[in-house]
């Protein structure tokens, strides 16, 4: 009996736990896009997979003095408690701060094309005497920078003290959105003509310089001599000067 007791307890521990879990993801939604039928939108929206769950935080400063901060989830919430919540600004007050939110999740669009996406988050909350009155949205701009994965969100346009704008516009740098010939061809490295070249004048300029040295420091040479092995060099271009001449002879005896 007491075994029996135990598993059973065991049992509603388990299923308590299971019905915490499926509360939590059920409250965790990603974003839901306006035209769920767009597959160039599902396109894009896959290709920030690893962006996702992420949020970035933007500080706009007016003479050292914080006014607003902004937080942006990519495709995830900034607010435990509202999991619709995209984006919001904090307004900083003298005496009391306030919250606006700025878009939903399940206001979501995207356009882009191979090195950036821009995502945008609607049905935020509305004017209050501007803009028509109509609802807040923002816009964050993901552009390819092989070098940075997880950028830092800049303040773009809209979201500066003394701005009047009915949009927000954000940019964030990351190697997510980088195609992958340009994300090939940064890490590939040097070619090897670039490596054969970088060899060639490397040895060449030592050739120089040391035979230089030597011919100067060791054997006195002077003038034209210092060059190393200059005898050498001079019968070289004898020779071709003179292979150059036997052609242009040879031409001109066909053409007569």
């Amino acid at each position: 009996m007491l075994s029996r007791s135990v598993n059973n307890e065991y049992l509603c521990i388990l299923l308590v736990s299971c019905a915490l879990l499926q509360c939590v993801v059920a409250e965790t939604p990603g974003c839901t896009l306006v035209n769920k039928d767009s597959k160039s939108e599902k396109a894009l929206l896959d290709g920030l997979h690893d962006l996702k769950g992420e949020i970035f935080r933007a500080e706009d400063k007016v003479d050292g003095k914080l006014k607003n901060v902004y937080e942006i989830g990519v495709c995830t919430s900034v607010n435990k408690s509202a999991p619709l919540i995209g984006a919001v600004q904090h307004v900083i007050g003298d005496k009391a701060n306030q919250t606006i939110v700025l878009g939903q999740l399940n206001a979501t669009t995207l356009v882009g094309a191979p090195g950036w996406t821009l995502v945008t988050y609607r049905s935020g909350d509305k004017y209050n005497g501007s803009c028509e009155n109509s609802s807040r949205q923002v816009q964050f701009v993901v552009l390819c920078n092989p070098d940075e994965h997880h950028g830092s969100l800049q303040i773009a346009s809209g979201g500066r003290t003394g701005e009047t704008s009915c949009s927000y516009i954000f940019v964030l740098s990351s190697s997510v959105v980088c195609s992958k010939e340009k994300h090939e061809q940064h890490h590939r490295g040097l070619s090897g003509g670039a490596v054969f070249c970088i060899l060639f004048f490397t040895v060449a300029g030592s050739y120089l310089l040391l035979g230089f040295m030597y011919k100067r420091i060791v054997v006195g040479a002077k003038g034209l001599e210092q060059i190393p092995n200059y005898s050498f060099w001079r019968d070289c271009g004898h020779l071709q000067a003179d292979g150059c001449n036997y052609i242009c002879r040879c031409q001109c005896d066909s053409v007569d």
